[in-house]
């Protein structure tokens, strides 16, 4: 008969218990905070995307002024 190791393969797995999901009570507290401060990120949202948009219009004409460029020096 194999005797099995201390933590080998052999050894059967241990059984953890099932923990259940409590939910915890409503934080009207938390709530209000987290409602505040939503508010104050997504002007912030709004603002990053109006740059996004600014730098992918100026990417695109610093695309083009490299292939006036690219054109020009092949000329």
């Amino acid at each position: 008969m194999i005797k099995a190791k201390k933590n080998s393969p052999l050894q059967a797995p241990q059984v953890l218990p099932i923990k259940r999901y409590e939910p915890k009570p409503y934080d009207e507290e938390a709530a209000k905070k987290y409602a505040e401060s939503l508010e104050k990120l997504l002007p912030l949202l709004d603002e990053m995307k109006e740059a996004v948009k600014t730098m992918q219009a100026k990417g695109k004409e610093l695309e083009a002024l490299q292939q006036r460029v690219a054109t020009w020096l092949k000329s």
